[in-house]
């Protein structure tokens, strides 16, 4: 199971989130999840003064997963409400399935096939000596390939593959698909 804040943990609050359809834009999606405070956006730093433990919640973070979703296709991009995949990815049972699915078809967009990634792996692992290879070493083998997806984004969409389990993953290898 994936952490709380990892992106896929994010995806699941947003569409949670968005499914209620009260929202008129970003901004006010945003503010609603702020204002519930889910832990999935917390962030803590201690205060020095009085070296205590103290929590806030990240605006940009939710900012960024709203958009990762309107990228994926989950979310309308202008009243922020769920579209056909994204009622489909609400559903806790199919939500690795089309979300999977959602992040190959955005790199494939993007001009990196699932295929490629797979041919990827397939010659790091034959490579002499063979290793098993990092998300890192698939950007720079694949990201010159890619119109227009930089390496923050290439790194979140494999993430999200491995943790559909599209590809299988450690926290710093990346394995052939299931």
């Amino acid at each position: 199971m994936s952490g709380e804040r990892t992106l896929y943990r994010k995806v699941q609050v947003v569409l949670d989130y968005a499914k209620e359809g009260k929202h008129r834009d970003k901004s006010t999606l945003v503010e609603r999840i702020l204002d519930r405070q889910p832990s999935n956006f917390a962030y803590y730093w201690r205060d020095r003064r009085t070296d205590e433990v103290k929590r806030g919640y990240s605006k940009v973070s939710i900012d960024k997963a709203i958009q990762t979703c309107i990228d994926l296709k989950l979310v309308s991009g202008e009243e922020v409400n769920l579209t056909k995949k994204g009622v489909s990815a609400a559903d806790p049972g199919r939500f690795p399935t089309v979300v999977g699915k959602s992040a190959s078809a955005r790199l494939e967009e993007k001009g990196i096939p699932h295929s490629s990634i797979v041919k990827a792996i397939v010659s790091i692992l034959h490579a002499d000596p063979p290793r098993i290879p990092t998300i890192e070493e698939l950007w720079a083998k694949l990201g010159e390939r890619g119109d227009g997806v930089d390496a923050t984004e290439f790194r979140q969409m494999v993430t999200l593959l491995g943790q559909c389990e599209i590809l299988r993953m450690t926290q710093k290898r990346v394995f052939l698909p299931a």
